[in-house]
């Protein structure tokens, strides 16, 4: 039986303020990483805006709809707020943030 190879997890460190402008630079790098197992790291959000968190809401039903690992760590009390006042708290799955 062959073993299963098994993808270096990619470390993906969120920008204090997820703006609008933050948006394109996040998208970009999340593209090039697609097909690979992603950590994103939001311990450092300070400010959160629709279009960041748009973005990591495809992206996360993406690395599903792949099959392949997506979970976001350490979530600031400012990025769990943002879901919340968004209304997305409940969309991104438990297994999608890990505390």
């Amino acid at each position: 039986m062959a073993k299963k190879a098994t993808r270096a997890v990619a470390a993906v460190e969120l920008a204090g303020i997820l703006d609008l402008k933050a948006a394109g630079p996040l998208f970009d790098q999340l593209l090039t990483l697609r097909g690979k197992p992603v950590t994103v790291d939001a311990a450092g959000v300070e400010k959160v805006g629709a279009q960041c968190i748009q973005i990591l809401h495809s992206a996360a039903a993406t690395w599903h709809a792949d099959e392949v690992a997506f979970t976001i760590v350490e979530p600031s009390e400012t990025f769990r707020s943002g879901l919340d006042l968004l209304g997305l708290s409940e969309t991104f799955s438990q297994k999608d943030i890990a505390a």
